[in-house]
Protein backbone atom coordinates (compact mmCIF):
# COMPACT_ATOMS: atom_id res chain seq x y z
CA UNK A 1 0.00 0.00 0.00
CA UNK A 2 2.81 2.38 0.92
CA UNK A 3 4.54 1.59 -2.36
CA UNK A 4 1.35 2.42 -4.29
CA UNK A 5 1.00 5.76 -2.52
CA UNK A 6 4.65 6.57 -3.16
CA UNK A 7 4.25 5.66 -6.82
CA UNK A 8 1.16 7.89 -7.17
CA UNK A 9 2.99 10.76 -5.48
CA UNK A 10 5.92 10.24 -7.82
CA UNK A 11 3.61 10.39 -10.86
CA UNK A 12 1.97 13.55 -9.51
CA UNK A 13 5.34 15.17 -8.90
CA UNK A 14 6.58 14.19 -12.37
CA UNK A 15 3.48 15.61 -14.02
CA UNK A 16 3.80 18.82 -12.03
CA UNK A 17 7.31 19.27 -13.42
CA UNK A 18 6.21 19.17 -17.06
CA UNK A 19 6.73 22.62 -18.51
CA UNK A 20 4.01 24.19 -20.66
CA UNK A 21 6.68 26.26 -22.42
CA UNK A 22 8.70 25.32 -25.48
CA UNK A 23 10.83 28.42 -24.85
CA UNK A 24 10.94 31.30 -22.37
CA UNK A 25 13.34 34.24 -22.78
CA UNK A 26 13.58 37.56 -20.96
CA UNK A 27 15.63 40.31 -22.64
CA UNK A 28 16.57 43.47 -20.72
CA UNK A 29 17.23 46.71 -22.64
CA UNK A 30 18.66 49.42 -20.34
CA UNK A 31 18.58 52.92 -21.87
CA UNK A 32 18.00 51.66 -25.41
CA UNK A 33 14.74 53.17 -26.70
CA UNK A 34 14.27 55.49 -23.72
CA UNK A 35 16.14 56.52 -20.58
CA UNK A 36 14.66 53.73 -18.48
CA UNK A 37 14.62 49.95 -18.79
CA UNK A 38 12.45 47.78 -21.04
CA UNK A 39 12.13 44.05 -20.28
CA UNK A 40 10.76 41.87 -23.08
CA UNK A 41 9.39 38.39 -22.38
CA UNK A 42 9.35 36.25 -25.53
CA UNK A 43 7.81 32.81 -25.04
CA UNK A 44 6.14 29.92 -26.82
CA UNK A 45 3.63 27.50 -25.26
CA UNK A 46 3.03 23.88 -26.14
CA UNK A 47 -0.41 23.61 -27.79
CA UNK A 48 -1.47 20.92 -25.30
CA UNK A 49 -1.45 23.49 -22.47
CA UNK A 50 -3.61 26.11 -24.17
CA UNK A 51 -5.40 28.08 -22.84
CA UNK A 52 -2.84 28.84 -20.13
CA UNK A 53 -3.50 30.87 -16.97
CA UNK A 54 -0.30 32.86 -16.63
CA UNK A 55 0.94 34.95 -13.72
CA UNK A 56 4.29 36.74 -13.60
CA UNK A 57 5.98 39.00 -11.13
CA UNK A 58 6.91 42.47 -12.38
CA UNK A 59 9.14 45.22 -10.92
CA UNK A 60 7.40 47.18 -8.20
CA UNK A 61 8.15 50.44 -9.99
CA UNK A 62 6.78 49.24 -13.38
CA UNK A 63 4.63 51.95 -14.97
CA UNK A 64 3.22 50.18 -18.06
CA UNK A 65 2.98 46.59 -19.32
CA UNK A 66 1.81 45.45 -22.76
CA UNK A 67 0.81 41.94 -23.80
CA UNK A 68 1.11 40.86 -27.45
CA UNK A 69 -0.28 37.49 -28.52
CA UNK A 70 0.26 35.75 -31.84
CA UNK A 71 3.08 35.97 -34.37
CA UNK A 72 4.01 38.42 -37.11
CA UNK A 73 2.16 36.32 -39.70
CA UNK A 74 -1.10 36.45 -37.75
CA UNK A 75 -3.27 39.30 -36.49
CA UNK A 76 -1.55 40.05 -33.19
CA UNK A 77 -3.62 41.15 -30.20
CA UNK A 78 -2.14 43.97 -28.13
CA UNK A 79 -3.51 44.95 -24.74
CA UNK A 80 -2.39 46.87 -21.70
CA UNK A 81 -2.17 44.63 -18.64
CA UNK A 82 -3.23 46.04 -15.26
CA UNK A 83 -0.56 45.83 -12.56
CA UNK A 84 -1.80 43.95 -9.50
CA UNK A 85 -0.31 44.17 -6.00
CA UNK A 86 -0.32 41.85 -3.00
CA UNK A 87 2.03 41.66 0.03
CA UNK A 88 4.45 44.23 -1.41
CA UNK A 89 4.61 42.20 -4.62
CA UNK A 90 3.55 43.48 -8.07
CA UNK A 91 2.40 41.03 -10.74
CA UNK A 92 0.25 40.58 -13.85
CA UNK A 93 -2.24 37.86 -14.77
CA UNK A 94 -3.48 36.92 -18.22
CA UNK A 95 -5.18 33.97 -19.91
CA UNK A 96 -3.07 33.06 -22.96
CA UNK A 97 -4.94 31.60 -25.93
CA UNK A 98 -2.21 31.46 -28.60
CA UNK A 99 1.07 29.59 -28.46
CA UNK A 100 3.33 32.61 -29.02
CA UNK A 101 3.25 35.73 -26.91
CA UNK A 102 5.39 38.66 -25.76
CA UNK A 103 5.17 40.93 -22.76
CA UNK A 104 6.83 44.36 -22.63
CA UNK A 105 7.56 45.84 -19.21
CA UNK A 106 8.66 49.46 -18.82
CA UNK A 107 10.19 50.77 -15.60
CA UNK A 108 12.85 53.16 -14.32
CA UNK A 109 16.51 52.64 -13.62
CA UNK A 110 18.12 53.82 -10.42
CA UNK A 111 20.21 56.89 -11.25
CA UNK A 112 22.84 58.79 -9.30
CA UNK A 113 24.40 61.39 -11.61
CA UNK A 114 26.22 59.27 -14.24
CA UNK A 115 25.74 56.01 -12.30
CA UNK A 116 23.01 53.61 -13.47
CA UNK A 117 21.77 50.39 -11.87
CA UNK A 118 18.85 48.04 -12.27
CA UNK A 119 17.41 44.73 -11.17
CA UNK A 120 15.00 42.15 -12.58
CA UNK A 121 13.26 39.33 -10.67
CA UNK A 122 12.08 36.36 -12.72
CA UNK A 123 9.13 34.65 -11.08
CA UNK A 124 6.13 32.92 -12.69
CA UNK A 125 3.50 30.37 -11.80
CA UNK A 126 4.73 27.56 -14.10
CA UNK A 127 7.73 25.29 -14.30
CA UNK A 128 10.18 26.02 -17.14
CA UNK A 129 12.64 23.46 -18.47
CA UNK A 130 14.89 25.99 -20.14
CA UNK A 131 14.74 29.74 -19.65
CA UNK A 132 17.13 32.57 -20.47
CA UNK A 133 17.71 36.02 -19.03
CA UNK A 134 19.54 38.21 -21.53
CA UNK A 135 20.79 41.75 -21.05
CA UNK A 136 21.92 44.17 -23.73
CA UNK A 137 24.98 46.16 -22.68
CA UNK A 138 24.18 49.78 -23.54
CA UNK A 139 26.36 51.43 -26.17
CA UNK A 140 26.57 54.39 -23.82
CA UNK A 141 27.78 52.26 -20.88
CA UNK A 142 31.18 52.41 -19.22
CA UNK A 143 32.42 49.95 -16.56
CA UNK A 144 29.43 47.64 -17.03
CA UNK A 145 29.06 44.96 -14.34
CA UNK A 146 26.59 42.06 -14.19
CA UNK A 147 25.67 39.95 -11.19
CA UNK A 148 25.94 36.67 -13.14
CA UNK A 149 29.64 35.88 -13.52
CA UNK A 150 28.99 32.74 -15.60
CA UNK A 151 26.90 34.60 -18.19
CA UNK A 152 27.59 33.88 -21.86
CA UNK A 153 28.77 36.79 -24.05
CA UNK A 154 27.60 37.31 -27.65
CA UNK A 155 27.00 40.11 -30.19
CA UNK A 156 24.23 40.99 -32.63
CA UNK A 157 24.58 42.12 -36.26
CA UNK A 158 25.36 45.70 -35.18
CA UNK A 159 28.12 44.64 -32.83
CA UNK A 160 26.11 45.36 -29.67
CA UNK A 161 27.19 43.16 -26.75
CA UNK A 162 24.84 40.92 -24.79
CA UNK A 163 25.13 38.66 -21.77
CA UNK A 164 22.95 35.56 -21.43
CA UNK A 165 22.10 33.45 -18.39
CA UNK A 166 20.73 29.94 -18.85
CA UNK A 167 18.26 28.65 -16.27
CA UNK A 168 17.63 24.90 -16.32
CA UNK A 169 14.56 23.37 -14.58
CA UNK A 170 13.35 26.67 -13.18
CA UNK A 171 10.65 25.87 -10.63
CA UNK A 172 7.28 27.59 -10.42
CA UNK A 173 6.88 30.44 -7.90
CA UNK A 174 10.61 30.68 -7.23
CA UNK A 175 12.62 33.85 -7.85
CA UNK A 176 15.78 34.45 -9.81
CA UNK A 177 17.19 37.97 -9.42
CA UNK A 178 19.76 39.55 -11.71
CA UNK A 179 21.28 42.99 -11.28
CA UNK A 180 23.63 45.26 -13.20
CA UNK A 181 25.30 48.64 -13.00
CA UNK A 182 27.30 50.97 -15.24
CA UNK A 183 28.14 54.58 -15.86
CA UNK A 184 26.62 56.77 -18.57
CA UNK A 185 28.62 60.02 -18.53
CA UNK A 186 26.94 61.41 -21.68
CA UNK A 187 23.37 60.79 -20.56
CA UNK A 188 22.45 59.56 -24.06
CA UNK A 189 20.53 56.43 -25.03
CA UNK A 190 21.84 53.56 -27.16
CA UNK A 191 19.53 54.03 -30.16
CA UNK A 192 20.87 57.55 -30.77
CA UNK A 193 24.47 56.38 -30.60
CA UNK A 194 23.67 53.46 -32.90
CA UNK A 195 22.20 55.82 -35.51
CA UNK A 196 25.34 57.97 -35.30
CA UNK A 197 27.53 54.88 -35.77
CA UNK A 198 25.57 53.72 -38.83
CA UNK A 199 25.67 57.23 -40.33
CA UNK A 200 29.45 57.36 -39.83
CA UNK A 201 29.87 53.96 -41.49
CA UNK A 202 27.89 55.18 -44.52
CA UNK A 203 30.12 58.25 -44.82
CA UNK A 204 33.22 56.06 -44.65
CA UNK A 205 31.96 53.65 -47.33
CA UNK A 206 30.55 56.18 -49.85
CA UNK A 207 33.93 57.76 -50.89
CA UNK A 208 35.06 54.31 -52.04
CA UNK A 209 32.55 54.48 -54.93
CA UNK A 210 34.04 56.23 -58.02
CA UNK A 211 32.33 59.52 -58.89
CA UNK A 212 31.68 58.44 -62.48
CA UNK A 213 29.81 55.30 -61.39
CA UNK A 214 26.14 55.76 -60.62
CA UNK A 215 24.94 53.66 -57.72
CA UNK A 216 22.20 51.35 -58.96
CA UNK A 217 19.40 50.93 -56.43
CA UNK A 218 18.66 47.37 -55.43
CA UNK A 219 15.44 45.99 -56.87
CA UNK A 220 13.70 42.68 -56.56
CA UNK A 221 14.31 40.74 -59.78
CA UNK A 222 12.16 37.91 -61.10
CA UNK A 223 13.82 34.93 -62.78
CA UNK A 224 14.00 35.41 -66.58
CA UNK A 225 11.56 32.59 -67.43
CA UNK A 226 8.65 34.17 -65.51
CA UNK A 227 8.30 37.37 -67.58
CA UNK A 228 8.83 35.37 -70.78
CA UNK A 229 6.03 32.96 -69.90
CA UNK A 230 3.71 35.85 -68.98
CA UNK A 231 4.53 37.63 -72.24
CA UNK A 232 3.95 34.42 -74.23
CA UNK A 233 0.56 33.75 -72.65
CA UNK A 234 -0.49 37.37 -73.19
CA UNK A 235 0.54 37.14 -76.86
CA UNK A 236 -1.44 33.92 -77.36
CA UNK A 237 -4.58 35.44 -75.78
CA UNK A 238 -4.31 38.60 -77.89
CA UNK A 239 -3.70 36.54 -81.04
CA UNK A 240 -6.68 34.31 -80.35
CA UNK A 241 -8.95 37.30 -79.71
CA UNK A 242 -7.74 38.97 -82.92
CA UNK A 243 -8.34 35.76 -84.90
CA UNK A 244 -11.88 35.35 -83.54
CA UNK A 245 -12.65 39.01 -84.25
CA UNK A 246 -11.31 38.71 -87.83
CA UNK A 247 -13.41 35.63 -88.49
CA UNK A 248 -16.52 37.41 -87.25
CA UNK A 249 -15.83 40.41 -89.45
CA UNK A 250 -15.16 38.18 -92.48
CA UNK A 251 -18.38 36.24 -91.92
CA UNK A 252 -20.39 39.45 -91.46
CA UNK A 253 -18.88 40.95 -94.60
CA UNK A 254 -19.64 37.77 -96.56
CA UNK A 255 -23.26 37.73 -95.37
CA UNK A 256 -23.67 41.41 -96.17
CA UNK A 257 -22.22 40.96 -99.67
CA UNK A 258 -24.48 37.98 -100.30
CA UNK A 259 -27.51 39.93 -99.09
CA UNK A 260 -26.70 42.86 -101.33
CA UNK A 261 -26.25 40.60 -104.35
CA UNK A 262 -29.32 38.47 -103.80
CA UNK A 263 -31.70 40.91 -102.19
CA UNK A 264 -32.97 44.49 -102.49
CA UNK A 265 -33.51 47.52 -100.24
CA UNK A 266 -36.59 48.70 -98.37
CA UNK A 267 -37.85 51.90 -99.95
CA UNK A 268 -39.04 53.08 -96.53
CA UNK A 269 -35.95 52.66 -94.26
CA UNK A 270 -33.19 51.37 -96.57
CA UNK A 271 -32.82 48.04 -94.72
CA UNK A 272 -31.72 45.06 -96.87
CA UNK A 273 -34.48 42.72 -98.00
CA UNK A 274 -33.49 39.05 -98.25
CA UNK A 275 -35.05 37.21 -101.21
CA UNK A 276 -37.16 35.03 -98.94
CA UNK A 277 -38.68 37.96 -97.05
CA UNK A 278 -41.82 39.76 -98.15
CA UNK A 279 -41.70 42.45 -95.48
CA UNK A 280 -38.91 44.56 -94.05
CA UNK A 281 -37.54 43.10 -90.83
CA UNK A 282 -36.78 46.63 -89.57
CA UNK A 283 -39.94 48.70 -90.31
CA UNK A 284 -42.40 46.10 -91.63
CA UNK A 285 -42.79 47.80 -95.00
CA UNK A 286 -43.42 46.00 -98.30
CA UNK A 287 -40.77 45.52 -100.94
Amino acid sequence: MNRLIAFICFLGFSYAQVSPFNSYDVVLYPEYYFDGLMAEVDAEINNEFLPLDFEMRVPINADSIFFVSGSASSQAEVKNLPILSSNNRSFVKVSILEKKFRIFIFYNLKKDEAQRSGIFDLELNHFVNDAHIIIQIPLVAEDFTFSEKEAEDFKDQHGINFKRVHLHDFKANTTKSVSFSYENPTGEISINKLQTMLSTEDQMISPLIPNNVAEVPLRHKLPLWQPLVILGVFSLVVGWMFSVDSKKKTLLKSNLTSSIKNGSFCTNCGQIFLPKHKFCSNCGGNR
